[in-house]
């Protein structure tokens, strides 16, 4: 009999990194990274052994961030407006300025598209997408601005496609980037405050964390359609596996699996206290969660056992 995912999914471990995780990204060398934004650091897990192997100093207040197979890792400093560029040897080798007031809490988000070799970087205080050039020689780093509707948090990027997609809670809305152009091409509404994004790109579909309403709008790329999944309240992030699963934190300490045949949550998983960021890691098979409130990030095991 198979094991349904209640049974099957569960926390394999909790790693304590630093104050106040946020963020989650994973790399091709088996690495995760978390954005300690209490402790201005990135904390790098070993997902083989589940153990912090690095601890990288970055800017004030880090809060997303992303990886690239090429380049290294991006993280953006929401307490003082820079992008930290980490290179494969867990160096900082530059940090950039991007347009904003600081105006607290200005959150700042960040996605990479790896085959055009661009960082995507949100920012809070004001209505600008900034766009980072990876590729040449490094450094320095070419950057301009994308304008949209209103102030943006998250970001996500369509690997296939590579449309950009941005949401804005001021404007209960998602915003459609064309990449050719570097201009919003759409305006998707959405439900109250979308917070977190994720692309699940084999399967057309955009899923976006409703922080104000219970719940997570589907986004059809194809047709632009959306279709709303009612989850618990105060969802925040989200992230999809490699069979278009989406899980997404709520803010009571636990996380949402979302089946992607039915469209309905399959599972809660209880995790650490205020989980924030996540991301799926797929050599090991585990999502792996930000615990903002006590400074661990939780291991999902997917696969069960």
């Amino acid at each position: 009999m198979n094991k349904s995912d209640t049974e099957r999914l569960r926390v394999v471990a909790n790693i304590p990194v630093g104050a106040n995780p946020v963020g989650v990204a994973v790399d091709v060398h088996h690495r995760v990274f978390v954005t300690n934004s209490g402790a201005n650091n990135v904390s790098v897990i070993d997902s083989l052994t589940n153990t912090v192997s690095a601890t990288i100093n970055v800017g004030l207040r880090p809060e997303s961030v992303a990886t690239d197979p090429q380049f290294g890792v991006c993280v953006v400093n929401g307490g003082d407006n820079t992008v930290s560029m980490i290179d494969k040897s867990n160096a900082v080798v530059a940090t950039i300025s991007v347009e904003g007031l600081l105006i607290p809490p200005p959150s700042m988000g960040v996605a990479v598209d790896h085959n055009l070799s661009r960082a995507y970087v949100t920012n809070r205080a004001g209505p600008r997408v900034s766009v980072i050039n990876l590729g040449g020689q490094l450094p320095p780093f070419a950057a301009n601005f994308i304008d949209v509707p209103a102030p943006p948090l998250g970001v996500a990027v369509d690997s296939i496609r590579h449309g950009v997609y941005v949401t804005h809670p001021d404007l209960n809305s998602v915003s459609v980037i064309d990449p050719a152009t570097n201009a919003v091409i759409a305006t998707v509404p959405v439900r109250q405050r979308p917070t977190g994004i994720v692309v699940d790109a084999p399967r057309h579909r955009v899923y976006v964390a409703n922080s104000d309403s219970s719940t997570v709008s589907v986004i059809d790329i194809a047709t632009g359609g959306v279709a709303d999944i009612n989850v618990a309240a105060g969802p925040m992030s989200v992230t999809a596996d490699f069979r278009g699963r989406a899980y997404v934190t709520q803010f009571d300490g636990t996380v949402k699996a979302i089946d992607a045949t039915s469209s309905s949550v399959s599972a809660t998983i209880p995790v650490g206290s205020q989980p924030e960021g996540l991301a799926f890691e797929p050599h090991s098979n585990r999502v792996y969660v930000a615990n903002s409130g006590d400074g661990t990030v939780s291991a999902i095991d997917l696969a069960g056992g």
